[in-house]
C-alpha cells in the first residue's frame, strides 16, 4: 500500500490535492492511504516515512524546501513533489532531488500525469549497467551515476557512493545509457544532467561541487539539453 503525505497550510488547496490523488489512484485500482498535514512541523513530528510527499513550498515558519531537506536526511528513496505558486525555488528543488515541481493553479491532467509517473517507480525495476572486471561484475543503477570518466581504455564510473573502474569504451557505454538524463559533454566525460548544478564555458559544476570539463564544441548542444531537462522537470 502506498503511503502518501500531503502538506499544505491552505485547507482548500490541501483538500483539492487529496481529491485529485483519490480520483487518480482509484482509476488505477491502487491501494493507498493519505496522511494530511497543515504544516511542515507536524509532518516531521510524526517521524513516519512516506512513499510520496506532496509539499507546498511557501508555508509559515518551516517552508517546503526545509521540510524536504530534513526528509532527505532520513530517507533518500521517497518521492518528493512540490506544488507551489512560486517558480523561484526550482533549483532548490533539484538540491533535494525532487521528483517534480508543479505550479499552481494545478492542472488536473498534469497532476495525474506526474502522479502516474511517480507510482511507476514502485512498479518497475531500476535500469542498470554491469561493470565487468577480471575478478567480478558490479551492478550499477543508472540513477546513482553522477558522471563517467574515460582514461585511455578504462572507465571510472563516479556514483553517489563510490567510484567503480573497469575496462570499457566510452562510446560503447554512451550507447548503453542512451537516456534523456545523460549527455556526452566531452570526449572523456558523460554527465548525468540530474546532478548538474551549473556550468560555464569550461566546466560543469556538479551538485557535489566537483567540476568536469565541457568541450567548446559541445557547449551549445549541452546548453539546449540541460534547458530541456529543466523544462521537463518543471512542467
Amino acid at each position: 500500500m502506498l503511503k502518501i503525505a500531503i502538506c499544505d497550510d491552505e485547507n482548500n488547496q490541501r483538500n483539492l490535492i487529496v481529491h485529485m490523488v483519490y480520483t487518480a489512484l482509484n482509476l488505477k485500482n491502487k491501494a493507498f492511504k493519505i496522511f494530511e498535514f497543515e504544516n511542515g512541523e507536524k509532518l516531521l513530528y510524526t517521524k513516519n516515512i512516506f512513499d510520496i510527499y506532496f509539499l507546498d513550498i511557501k508555508m509559515d515558519s518551516l517552508n517546503g524546501i526545509d521540510v524536504a531537506k530534513k526528509i532527505r536526511t532520513i530517507n533518500e528513496k521517497s518521492i518528493i513533489i512540490f506544488i507551489t505558486g512560486l517558480k523561484d525555488y526550482v533549483f532548490d528543488a533539484f538540491d533535494v532531488q525532487a521528483f517534480h515541481y508543479i505550479l499552481k493553479p494545478i492542472n488536473e491532467d498534469k497532476f495525474r500525469k506526474v502522479l502516474y509517473s511517480a507510482i511507476k517507480n514502485f512498479d518497475k525495476k531500476d535500469k542498470f549497467i554491469i561493470a565487468k572486471t577480471m575478478k567480478n561484475s558490479t551492478k550499477i543503477l543508472l540513477k546513482d551515476i553522477i558522471y563517467i570518466e574515460s582514461q585511455r581504455r578504462k572507465l571510472k564510473v563516479h556514483t553517489t557512493y563510490n567510484v567503480i573502474e573497469y575496462y570499457h569504451k566510452i562510446s560503447d557505454i554512451e550507447k548503453e545509457i542512451c537516456e534523456n538524463t545523460f549527455f556526452r559533454c566531452h570526449k572523456s566525460y558523460i554527465v548525468n544532467l540530474k546532478y548538474v548544478r551549473s556550468y560555464d564555458n569550461i566546466f560543469i559544476t556538479l551538485k557535489n561541487s566537483e567540476k568536469i570539463y565541457i568541450s567548446k564544441y559541445k557547449l551549445s548542444d549541452f546548453s539546449k539539453a540541460f534547458m530541456y531537462y529543466l523544462k521537463d522537470e518543471v512542467n
